[in-house]
């Protein structure tokens, strides 16, 4: 499989109007043109459109220099492309989709079946802009599209549309703003669809989401949890794919996904009723605790390669240990993430969000309930955690609870951020030092019982030695944040007080 980042735009025309040369565009010294193609493309879907609801397009296509299995992902707000070649199916034959495009989508399609849902036909007219060194600035497409729904009562139709696509490069997304100026002129507009496909249907589905009141402050504190844990779900839906093909970083966000959900579970806890939430906390701090496992290694095999000198050798035994550890971690990752466990997870926190189990309590303007809450949460953590770590008794794990405790804390923040100005704030920022002073702190302390693992298993002396100069090392590293948080800590409890803090009411 290949994958690059597409980034394009789309403008709407009629059907008289004549394409710029964009020869005047700044930086475009000259133009090649292609041949015509005449493009013809199946896309896929399930019976609920599950993936178009999740901006995901998965097509068949000939007549191209790109012939094959096309599938886009949301890339912030560009998409990734993943592309798979043509199987020895006939042309026009309700294919298979290839195995590997169908794995990652697996946590939006599940069990659901994928089916030939619109035929789209394209006669393509391509040309491409180069800079003075011959570098592609980005190719410009007139699209003439025939398009067929095979959706119930679907419709035949007929448009045409411009395509510039960028190259992922400074210069690239420079070019896509210069040429967007020319193609408005020449009377190409934002279409109203997103995609061919969503105007072949005739449908654009999203995902449900809840809808704040235009004036932020006026939501309830029902609406601001229901769409944080909408938000969340569509962030763990969106690295899934990018897990599963190990990409850079997605283990780390798909678990801060997962904990962020988990924070509006239990730091808000009383706004919800029965058992569904309890057991949705505990399922996803399962999945936590699998994808944690592939990261913490990975961070750690980090640390110990950045050691040089003479200690070079013990950090490089390390940090092989520890990569071994990541490979195993991924198999339980890959397994987690095809097991029917996982799948029953997604479907119940959708069933969640669809249906929230909310107490009457929840009712309330948020800016009455969730924000003073959350104030006073941060408050007495941070008084009691400011003693405990004082203490001379605190130990490793005490240190760690409270780590956590700072993290779930700050997630639950970003719940009541659409209801607040200044509130908050200096709370907030005071726990994300504390969280990344102990976050210093517990890498070190479980780096030290990396070290002490080999120590006690090796028999060169010189090795010994080294480990513990890194064992030292890593001490030292620790004792720092550990002296300043009990500060830090302090700083949020002094926090100005709950009715300076909180906003107005909007007229």
């Amino acid at each position: 499989m290949a994958e690059q980042r597409e980034i394009e735009t789309k403008y709407e025309v009629d059907a008289a109007t004549a394409a710029p040369s964009l020869a005047a565009v700044p930086g475009v010294d000259s133009t090649t043109t292609d041949e015509v193609f005449h493009l013809v493309a199946v896309y896929y879907d399930t019976e609920a459109l599950d993936l178009s609801a999740n901006r995901i397009t998965l097509r068949r296509r000939t007549g191209g220099k790109d012939d094959g299995w096309h599938l886009k992902l949301p890339d912030g707000a560009d998409r990734r492309e993943v592309t798979a070649p043509l199987g020895d199916e006939p042309d026009g034959a309700a294919a298979e989709v290839p195995a590997e495009l169908t794995e990652r989508v697996r946590a939006v399609v599940r069990g659901r079946t994928l089916a030939p849902i619109a035929i789209v036909e394209n006669e393509r007219h391509t040309t491409y802009r180069h800079a003075v060194d011959g570098e592609l600035l980005g190719e410009f497409v007139d699209d003439h599209v025939h398009s067929i729904s095979l959706l119930p009562d679907g419709a035949e139709k007929n448009w045409r549309e411009w395509e510039f696509e960028v190259p992922d490069t400074p210069l690239g997304r420079k070019t896509a703003t210069a040429v967007d100026k020319t193609l408005r002129a020449a009377g190409g507009g934002r279409p109203d669809a997103a995609s061919k496909l969503a105007r072949a249907i005739d449908s654009d589905p999203a995902r449900g989401t809840v809808e704040l009141p235009k004036k932020a402050s006026r939501a309830t504190a029902g609406q601001l949890l229901t769409a944080a844990l909408g938000a969340y779900r569509d962030k763990l839906l969106r690295e899934d794919p990018r897990v599963r093909a190990r990409g850079d970083d997605s283990v780390h966000q798909m678990r801060i996904a997962t904990r962020q959900l988990r924070s509006v579970l239990t730091e808000f806890s009383g706004f919800f009723e029965g058992p569904s939430r309890a057991a949705l906390s505990s399922e996803l701090k399962l999945l936590a605790s699998i994808l944690g496992a592939v990261r913490d290694a990975e961070v750690l095999a980090q640390r110990f390669e950045a050691f040089d000198g003479d200690l070079a050798g013990a950090g490089a035994a390390l940090a092989q240990r520890q990569r071994a550890a990541e490979a195993r971690g991924w198999s339980r990752v890959g397994i987690a993430l095809r097991s029917d466990r996982y799948f029953v997870l997604l479907d119940a926190i959708d069933a969640f969000i669809a249906d929230p189990p909310l107490r009457e309590r929840a009712d309330q303007p948020a800016v009455k309930s969730l924000a003073p809450l959350l104030d006073k949460r941060i408050r007495s953590f941070a008084r009691q955690s400011a003693g405990l770590l004082a203490l001379p008794t605190c130990t490793d794990e005490d240190v760690h609870a409270v780590r956590k405790h700072a993290k779930r804390l700050r997630y639950a923040s970003a719940v009541v951020d659409p209801v607040v100005r200044g509130d908050l704030r200096h709370e907030v920022k005071a726990l994300a030092k504390v969280q990344t002073r102990l976050g210093e702190f517990q890498d070190a302390t479980i780096a030290r019982d990396a070290v002490t693992e080999l120590a006690a298993e090796t028999t060169d002396p010189s090795i010994a030695f080294r480990l513990g100069r890194l064992d030292a090392a890593e001490e030292w590293r620790a004792a720092r944040p550990a002296r300043r948080c009990p500060r830090s800590c302090a700083s949020s409890a002094d926090a100005p007080s709950r009715a300076d803090a909180l906003p107005r009411r909007a007229a």
